[in-house]
């Protein structure tokens, strides 16, 4: 009898307990409430930091061909992805990246599109010009900086943006700025 409640004790379950198994939700819900704002946050951040760029990639983009083809090249707003609007109300929809050959400031069917894509749903752009051209010899074809204000739509990122600028002569950079109210 002595050797049968040894091997009771010997054989043991293994596994978790009720209370072990809660402790862990617990701790698992306190860390997902302290850094899912965070991933939020870094998430629109990226947003509107990719977007910045792909813009002043299409500006440089322009330049470049503008150079290359020893003719005028631009970049504009559009409201329907197909020609440019003429409205500084429309960077946030399509933008358009060609070779603007007759000098008309305008995409017509023979010239060549080297770029279209739109704006990302949570990101608003802003510019006080409907369409930014480079002259062959990559300048801007505008005499002062050009600005586009890219801003994140979420009230709570809305708190800095970043600006894309096209000198005078022709160089394009992004910074941050704070975002107007």
């Amino acid at each position: 009898m002595h050797s049968v409640s040894r091997s009771i004790f010997r054989h043991q379950q293994s596994g978790f307990t009720l209370i072990e198994v809660m402790i862990v939700l617990v701790i698992s819900a306190v860390l997902m409430t302290t850094f899912a704002p965070n991933l939020r946050g870094a998430l629109a951040r990226n947003q509107l930091l990719g977007q910045a760029h792909e813009l002043a990639g299409a500006m440089s983009s322009a330049r470049s061909e503008a150079i290359t083809r020893g003719t005028q090249a631009g970049v504009c707003a559009s409201a329907n992805g197909t020609s440019c609007s003429g409205s500084s109300d429309d960077w946030g929809k399509f933008i358009l990246v060609f070779v603007d050959s007759d000098l008309g400031s305008d995409l017509d069917n023979d010239e060549p599109l080297l770029k279209s894509f739109t704006a990302h749903n949570q990101v608003s752009q802003s510019a006080s010009v409907a369409a930014i051209f480079f002259n062959s010899s990559g300048f801007s074809t505008l005499n002062a900086a050009s600005n586009i204000d890219v801003c994140h739509n979420d009230s709570g990122e809305h708190s800095i943006c970043r600006r894309v600028s096209v000198g005078p002569s022709g160089i394009v950079s992004v910074t941050t700025i704070a975002a107007s109210s």
